[in-house]
C-alpha cells in the first residue's frame, strides 16, 4: 500500500505534535515567560520570580507589566519598595516622585500588592532620574540588573491596622 506524499507529511506532522507540547511542558517558566515578554503587551504575573529569575532579566526592560498580589520583602526610607522571596531574590519597585497618589502611600513588609509598571534597567543614572535611594537601585543593579518603575499601585491587605 502505497501512501501518497501529503499523507506521509500528515502523518509525519501528527507525530511532532506531541512531542512539541512535551517540550512546552518541560521548558522553564522563566524561559518561556521571557519569551512571551516579547511582545508590548501588558504581562500580568503573580509571581515577580518570573522576572527576577529570568536566565536575562534585561530581555524585560521597556516591558510593561502588572503583578497581581504580591507581598512587599522589604521597603526603604523613600517609600520604594521590593517584592519576591529574600534579599538575594527580588525585584525593586520606585514610585515616580511625580505621582503624589503613589508616593504619598507608605507600604510595610508582609502587605499585599498589585502594582502596574514598567521594567528599567537598574543604575546610578536612573537612581538620580527617578529619586530612588542610590543604595536599593545599586543592591537591584546587583542582583537582577532591572527595577519596575511603578504608575499604578493598589493595596490588597495590610499588615498595619
Amino acid at each position: 500500500m502505497r501512501l501518497g506524499k501529503s499523507a506521509m507529511v500528515a502523518a509525519f506532522v501528527a507525530m511532532l505534535l506531541p512531542a512539541s507540547a512535551l517540550v512546552a511542558q518541560n521548558t522553564p517558566q522563566s524561559e518561556r515567560s521571557s519569551a512571551s515578554a516579547d511582545n508590548n503587551q501588558n504581562q500580568v504575573l503573580v509571581d515577580p520570580g518570573v522576572i527576577y529569575n529570568d536566565k536575562q532579566p534585561a530581555n524585560w526592560v521597556g516591558k510593561t507589566v502588572t503583578l497581581k498580589n504580591v507581598m512587599v520583602q522589604d521597603t526603604n526610607n523613600s517609600g520604594n519598595f521590593w517584592v519576591g522571596f529574600d534579599n538575594s531574590h527580588r525585584l525593586l519597585v520606585v514610585k515616580p516622585e511625580n505621582n503624589p497618589t503613589l508616593s504619598a502611600m507608605r507600604l510595610h513588609k508582609g502587605d499585599v500588592v498589585t502594582i502596574s509598571g514598567t521594567i528599567r534597567p537598574a543604575s546610578n543614572y536612573e537612581a538620580g532620574k527617578t529619586g530612588a535611594e542610590k543604595g536599593s537601585m545599586h543592591d537591584a543593579e546587583k542582583s537582577s540588573g532591572i527595577f519596575l518603575m511603578a504608575d499604578q499601585m493598589s493595596v490588597a491587605s495590610s499588615t498595619q491596622r
